[in-house]
């Protein structure tokens, strides 16, 4: 078995089997990458809602100063 295969079986092993395999190989020191979270994306009426407000805080602030 080549090591880009062991990774890649390693890799698809959920959370809790990655642990038990690291004990087996008494590897204790190897941390696991977590997968990054992807952030929720907003639906079009809080886009537009987050657009309005930044438009407004912005257009309130150039008023002050001009």
């Amino acid at each position: 078995m080549q090591a880009e295969t062991a990774y890649a079986v390693f890799e698809a092993l959920p959370e809790q089997e990655k642990q038990r395999l690291l004990r087996m190989l008494s590897v204790s020191d190897v941390k696991v990458k977590n997968k990054p979270q992807k952030k929720p994306i907003i639906s079009d009426a809080e886009a537009r809602e987050y657009l309005i407000n930044k438009f407004k805080k912005f257009s309130q602030k150039w008023k002050e100063r001009n």
